[in-house]
């Protein structure tokens, strides 16, 4: 336990950030319609259930755990998204296939060279455990904020607590998309296309952040409770039908194509032109929180560069890294992402500068560079090998996943001693120390 202690005794806020959030008030606005008029209601009922000691992180934190368990899930039984096959004669399951038969079929190291049909049969009652799951983390997740006010313990922690557990969580509704659709052909998503996806529901969250950085007031996307309830029906949808329901089309237009256009419309439409205008009418009236627009755009440059770098390795790796190994990329992508997030969430609530580059983005610029560029005839030649990127891929995951993790624990550690609460007990509080 002592060495549990000091490994997150690590202080990554510093004494401005502490004192910006003594001075911290919330300020959000949720103008959408299915927000205000059924999903408050209802949440408003649910929160009167809840026992007074319950609280309001944990419940944010289940929530979060239920979206944990759909990925894993997804993960054991479709970990390369060919979830469905239209002929199961020509299905193979992907647990019987060894990496080296994925990855050197026919002695030549392609993607295209696995067949074109692989799936892992995912039983039927489990989408229903998916539906339950995804309803339970967003109802948990929007009665969070509710049962703080309802017991008084309303906490900058737990905004904190909240969205930066959000933040990771935007990685789960497109990768939970994916395994609905799949990626075999005719009816399903490429894997590029899923990957630009994912960065329009990044890019939603960090814009609203970015947003509330420079005014000072959260905008809550419409597109965020449309989502949700969404990913809910199809997850019982496909419990009640099995995943051939959404392979018809609409007209000349296939469903999967349609629901991809609507979220393009939605991400793009509903989120970026507001948001932009709402930091226009910021600078215009005096009441932008930076000094300069350079200062209004430092947060947004750690977020682009990761999305031009990953780019790059997608567009220019020699064994077609996406499609070779989605998930893992998908993960990498998101985990990235959040920690990005965490950070512009703390300096936006301690009204501290934000930091212009985040640290991981090093290691990952380090093998796009080693896996991308032409060392053809250098010493570090024979090591660049398919495995090897694929194995850095996962190395890369596995150490930003441990680095956030880190990250969080410490984080929330801090804020608790220094505020005299604890994180998931509401009835009682740490004796503080004495000199």
């Amino acid at each position: 336990m002592g060495l549990l202690r000091k490994l997150f005794s690590y202080q990554y806020i510093t004494h401005e950030h502490l004192a910006g959030l003594d001075r911290y008030k919330y300020s959000c606005i949720d103008s959408s319609p299915l927000s205000r008029y059924v999903m408050h209601p209802f949440w408003n009922f649910l929160v009167e259930l809840y026992p007074r000691w319950l609280a309001p992180n944990l419940l944010t934190f289940v929530g979060f755990l239920c979206l944990i368990v759909n990925f894993l899930v997804f993960s054991i039984y479709d970990y390369s998204f060919y979830g469905y096959c239209a002929n199961q004669e020509d299905c193979v399951n992907l647990q019987n296939l060894t990496k080296n038969q994925l990855y050197f079929q026919n002695n030549i190291f392609k993607f295209e060279t696995i067949p074109s049909y692989i799936c892992s049969c995912i039983p039927q009652w489990l989408w229903l455990v998916l539906s339950i799951c995804q309803f339970l983390s967003h109802h948990l997740d929007g009665t969070d904020g509710k049962q703080a006010r309802r017991t008084g313990s309303s906490s900058p922690l737990g905004e904190l607590f909240d969205h930066g557990l959000d933040s990771w969580a935007t990685l789960f509704l497109p990768v939970a998309l994916f395994s609905i659709f799949g990626r075999n052909e005719p009816f399903g998503i490429t894997a590029f296309s899923m990957y630009g996806l994912l960065w329009l529901i990044l890019g939603s969250f960090i814009i609203s952040h970015w947003e509330k950085y420079n005014t000072g007031v959260l905008f809550l996307p419409w597109s965020y409770d449309l989502s949700q309830v969404g990913m809910t029906f199809l997850f019982f949808g496909t419990f009640l039908f099995g995943q051939k329901i959404w392979y018809f089309q609409i007209g000349p237009i296939l469903f999967t194509q349609f629901v991809v256009a609507v979220i393009y419309v939605a991400s793009i439409g509903l989120s970026l032109p507001f948001s932009l205008y709402n930091m226009y009418v910021a600078y215009s009236n005096k009441s932008f929180k930076q000094e300069s627009i350079y200062e209004g755009v430092r947060p947004i440059f750690s977020t682009l560069y990761l999305f031009v770098i990953q780019l790059i390795w997608i567009k220019y790796s020699k064994i077609n890294i996406l499609d070779l190994e989605p998930r893992a990329f998908f993960w990498l992508t998101g985990t990235l992402f959040s920690n990005i997030s965490c950070r512009l969430i703390v300096a936006q609530m301690t009204s501290t500068r934000c930091q212009i580059f985040n640290w991981t983005l090093i290691p990952l610029t380090i093998i796009v560079a080693l896996f991308t560029l032409n060392f053809k005839g250098s010493v570090i030649e024979p090591f660049l090998t398919p495995n090897a990127e694929v194995n850095s891929l996962y190395f890369m995951s596995v150490l930003i996943t441990i680095a956030h993790i880190h990250y969080g624990i410490c984080m929330v550690r801090q804020i608790c001693e220094h505020l005299n609460i604890y994180c998931f007990n509401i009835t009682s509080k740490p004796v503080k120390k004495t000199d």
